[in-house]
């Protein structure tokens, strides 16, 4: 008790020793990730470059650029100025370097020397700036407030440090201070430029963290022209994990898993300042016969062109002919116990192309049935289960278990329900 007053006359030095340690525990670094086109020696490339902090991580493609190719060759290295050195070497290989990169002006422009590993060879690199339209209208330099410098990737999986913030940068002052609170996994997440509301002006998003499954917050700020500031999106907004944006088809979307053996994707769209979902659908199971061999083929949906669509489906074609689109009965699991069939996400759903280039219609489905039959211990309602069965619907009774069978009719239940 009688030391108390002693502490108080410590409390400002002790608060002011706190504040000073929150500060130093804080580090702030700018990032980007930037796109060029031009020339290395006499060859047309493409080049990737993300910076974190000091260093600069990305890969280049010779023209023109394939899907197998784009990310063949890696680069990696560190930046001084307006200078870089970078490294060469395939994605799939970093311990066999392929070249190294001089850079002697990194700005708008990329001016520099590509030089062999050996250093026999060398070629002039001279690369401009491709800018989308959001880049264009993106004036700030974005630095990150996060607990410390990011770790090399020395272990495969370093852990990255917490982002508290975003702060925007305009003409060397800061413009703006975005509080947040992101980590990611093995590597630092970093804002992206979107146009979230669709109005052409560059919208931001981070990622918060990585959950056990795909569904993936993120924090969005929305541009106001008013203000000239960045403002909160709508919490509808927000709670969409793992948003993508369509702006052809002004449209968001959303690909998610609610356990091991269900996905899914929802649709939404802006109504006014408000976000609604429009269309939402999720895996079923698809029961077919291979010869004798039932089979269950897990069917997802898909997002495309504004709709939902499975790729992998039973569609109807002219004369009422059925055919199995992008499915392999091979690929489907050998239905093995019937009793795993009996469940609500076990059916076909037929659908048809009324118009090219429309969204598939959904003429029919084919549900689990129950009929009654006579068993050697009595009459029992038995299920029914729907097959694809070379270009038709075939239903099968199965009354070899009486254990899958009910003395009570399980349509007039699930009807009363």
């Amino acid at each position: 008790m009688r030391h108390r007053p002693f502490l108080y006359l410590l409390l400002p030095i002790i608060s002011l020793f706190i504040s000073s340690a929150i500060s130093a525990a804080s580090v702030e670094f700018p990032v980007w990730t930037r796109y060029w086109a031009g020339t290395l020696g006499n060859k047309n490339i493409e080049i990737t470059l993300t910076r974190t902090a000091d260093t600069l991580a990305g890969s280049y493609c010779y023209l023109p650029c394939k899907p197998s190719t784009r990310y063949q060759l890696a680069l990696s290295g560190a930046i001084e100025g307006n200078t870089a050195e970078l490294s060469e070497h395939l994605s799939n290989d970093g311990s066999n370097l392929t070249g190294v990169w001089h850079i002697d002006a990194l700005t708008n422009e990329i001016l520099g020397t590509w030089t062999s590993p050996d250093g026999r060879r060398s070629f002039p690199v001279k690369l401009e700036r491709v800018m989308s339209d959001l880049d264009k209208h993106f004036p700030y330099e974005i630095r990150l407030l996060a607990s410390s410098l990011p770790e090399p990737d020395i272990s495969g999986c370093p852990t990255p440090p917490y982002v508290s913030a975003i702060r925007l940068y305009k003409n060397g002052e800061l413009f703006q201070t975005l509080e947040t609170d992101s980590q990611g996994t093995c590597s630092i997440y970093t804002p992206d430029l979107i146009d979230a509301n669709f109005d052409g002006w560059p919208d931001l998003k981070i990622n918060l963290f990585l959950p056990a499954g795909p569904n993936i917050p993120s924090q969005i700020w929305l541009y106001d022209q008013k203000t000239d500031r960045y403002l909160d999106a709508p919490q509808a907004l927000q709670e969409i994990t793992s948003a993508q944006f369509d702006p052809e088809y002004r449209t968001i979307y959303s690909h998610w898993r609610s356990s091991c053996c269900e996905h899914g994707v929802s649709v939404y769209q802006w109504k006014g300042s408000d976000i609604q979902q429009t269309q939402t659908a999720s895996s079923y199971l698809l029961p077919i016969m291979d010869g004798t061999t039932p089979r269950l083929c897990y069917v997802i949906p898909n997002y495309k062109n504004g709709f939902i669509e499975f790729e992998q489906r039973v569609e109807e074609f002219s004369g009422g002919k059925l055919k199995l689109k992008n499915i392999n009965p091979a690929d489907c699991e050998v239905l093995e116990d019937i009793s795993f069939a009996i469940q609500p996400r076990v059916f076909i759903e037929i659908f048809r192309q009324d118009t090219p280039g429309k969204k598939l219609k959904v003429i029919r489905r084919e549900n689990t049935a129950w009929k009654l039959s006579k068993l050697d211990s009595g009459y029992y309602y038995c299920p029914e289960l729907p097959f694809f069965n070379n270009g038709e619907i075939r239903r099968v009774i199965f009354t070899d278990d009486a254990a899958l069978c009910s003395t009570q009719d399980p349509n007039r239940a699930s009807n009363t329900e």
